[in-house]
Order: structure tokens, then sequence, then C-alpha cells
């Protein structure tokens, strides 16, 4: 969900899956990218691996880091709709670690998403 609505620019989606630091790093790329007028074309293929590598208690917050393999197809076309980056028809593998996070309290049971690097 996360992959599709920062390559759509789904700000409400994000919002409610990401901690608001986090959100703000999409935002902005997502507005640097409007901004140019070009458009992302993603299409998620498929999880190869998700493995969690850690799981602690910070305080009141419970954290989980998930090493996460997956294959996507994506384009970035200009406001042109010349493809500038990305590949349409070329899927490609993303080793990502992703950490989510919650308060240990809260009767919310979502996650939110406060950390993302690529994985080597």
């Amino acid at each position: 969900m996360i992959v599709m609505a920062f390559a759509d620019g789904d700000r409400k989606t994000l919002k409610n899956l990401l901690s608001r630091e986090v959100f703000e790093g999409f935002e902005s790329v997502i507005a640097d990218r409007e901004s140019r007028g070009e458009v992302v074309k993603s299409t998620f293929v498929g999880i190869e691996k998700a493995e969690i590598t850690q799981a602690v208690v910070r305080g009141d917050e419970e954290q989980i880091t998930v090493r996460v393999i997956c294959q996507l197809i994506t384009a970035t076309y200009d406001k042109a709709g010349t493809l500038i980056d990305g590949d349409a028809e070329q899927v490609t593998e993303v080793n990502d670690l992703w950490t989510f996070a919650r308060e240990i309290r809260s009767r919310d049971p979502n996650w939110k998403l406060v950390a993302t690097e690529a994985d080597a």
C-alpha cells in the first residue's frame, strides 16, 4: 500500500500509514515530482521475502524492523510523456529495511512506518 500510494502521490493514504517525519519526506518528494510535471507509473509484482530483523520496545513504543525484498515495475515520465527513469516493462528487485512502530497502549492496531533504508 505504501509503495503504490507513494507512486500515485496519494497523500491521504500515506498520512495514515507513515509517521509525521516519514510523511514529510515522502510528501516533499511527491511535491517536487509534481512541480516538474512528472508522473510515476508502478506495478507491484510481489514480495519475494519479508523477514523481521529486529523487534524492540522503547518506552511506550514497540518497533519492528522488516527486511522486504520485492519486485516492482516502475517508470517515471516527464510532462510530455517521455520516459525519463525506470522501465515500463522491466521487473526490478527492491531490497529495503522498513521500521514500523506503534504505541503499546494504543487502541489503534495499525503500525506506522517510521524509517526506511535501502538494504545492500
